[in-house]
């Protein structure tokens, strides 16, 4: 893994696809709130029980689909100018139960800034065999669950959401914000609203109750497990390092060196955020999500001995599930949990040492 070419020389010729035109990014927003709120409103109070539940499992995409338009406006690419982006990306957020300010110091400021840097990123870090062992029977149980097909949403619902977004606390964020405080509390207001809509709706406490479970957690469930499905595979492979000392990372070696380029069908482009193309999303998080792939042609030729290359097959993810266990911060190879090679050492070479903004 060579130092190559800088990032900034490789965000250069990218700049023009920054701009996303006004009428685009309407449309978008007006059309994936108007698909979220008929599916809620089918999920909660359609006659039909199949129908209910495939508005059910849609609700789900469309919150995803919210929450790439919200991480759009969080990196100011959405709109043009900052107010509009943090008005959309707040309520868009509202769905997905994250509060938007909260959201932006993990991701932003967090993930970002510090990309596969073990004590300043936050999800998906990968534990040590020592890290490993210190945790109880159920610790080490829960761990294996986590990097399963499966598992993968229970990781991002408990370990990510559950954790760190569903409300700030102070070892996570250092210095309380008061914004992340009424934030989390717009948010609660929001799930309020949704719960007195279908209390209005339903015909009896069972009824109340299913219609919870259809509109609520059925959705929830399905967007946790899709963006723990595709957080997992941004930042995980065998030729991806992670990083327990700073002096050994660089803010370059995380954006180009520590991100999976992967190809993927574009229906799972569509609807898993930014799946495939988050390679090119940490090089450049100012192009929207909807240009990406107009990007990633120019960032593979320009950089393509740096990068890691991945075609998607369910055969090829469960080997990377299978290899990516834990992790040797100091050999900088993947184990599994019984502390067993499963890959080659990977090489550090020398990298620019690009600043580190936040993006």
């Amino acid at each position: 893994m060579g130092a190559g070419t800088g990032i900034l020389a490789l965000r250069a010729p990218l700049k023009p696809l920054h701009a996303q035109p006004a009428s685009r990014a309407v449309l978008l927003s007006l059309a994936v709130a108007g698909g979220y709120i008929t599916c809620f409103l089918g999920a909660g109070f359609l006659a039909s029980m199949p129908l209910r539940v495939a508005c059910a499992v849609a609700l789900g995409l469309f919150i995803g689909l919210l929450f790439r338009i919200a991480h759009d406006a969080g990196h100011e690419c959405h709109f043009k100018g900052r107010r509009l982006n943090r008005i959309v990306g707040w309520l868009s957020h509202l769905a997905p139960y994250h509060p938007f300010s909260l959201w932006l110091h993990f991701h932003n400021r967090r993930h970002h800034a510090f990309t596969n840097l073990r004590d300043r990123d936050y999800i998906w870090i990968p534990l040590s065999k020592a890290d490993y062992d210190a945790l109880g029977p159920f610790g080490r149980v829960r761990e294996r669950f986590y990097r399963t097909i499966l598992g993968v949403g229970a990781y991002y619902l408990y370990a990510i959401w559950w954790k760190k977004m569903s409300f700030p606390r102070r070892k996570d964020v250092q210095k309380m914000r008061i914004e992340y405080i009424l934030d989390s509390i717009a948010v609660l207001i929001f799930l309020g609203l949704q719960l007195a809509a279908l209390a209005a709706g339903a015909n009896g406490f069972k009824e109340f109750l299913l219609s919870v479970i259809l509109a609520i957690v059925v959705p929830f469930v399905v967007f946790n497990w899709s963006i723990g499905f595709v957080s997992f595979l941004n930042h995980t492979h065998p030729e991806v390092p992670w990083f327990a000392r700073r002096e050994e990372w660089s803010f370059h070696a995380g954006q180009v060196n520590c991100t999976v380029h992967m190809g993927v069908p574009r229906w799972m482009v569509f609807f898993q955020t930014d799946i495939g193309l988050h390679g090119a999303h940490h090089i450049d998080p100012r192009i929207p999500i909807w240009g990406l792939n107009q990007a990633e042609p120019q960032i593979v030729a320009e950089a393509h001995e740096d990068i890691v290359l991945e075609k998607w097959t369910w055969r090829r993810h469960r080997e990377i599930m299978k290899c990516c266990k834990l992790y040797d911060y100091d050999r900088h190879q993947w184990l599994d949990f019984d502390g067993r090679p499963t890959a080659p050492r990977i090489i550090l070479a020398a990298r620019p040492m690009t600043p580190s903004p936040i993006a």
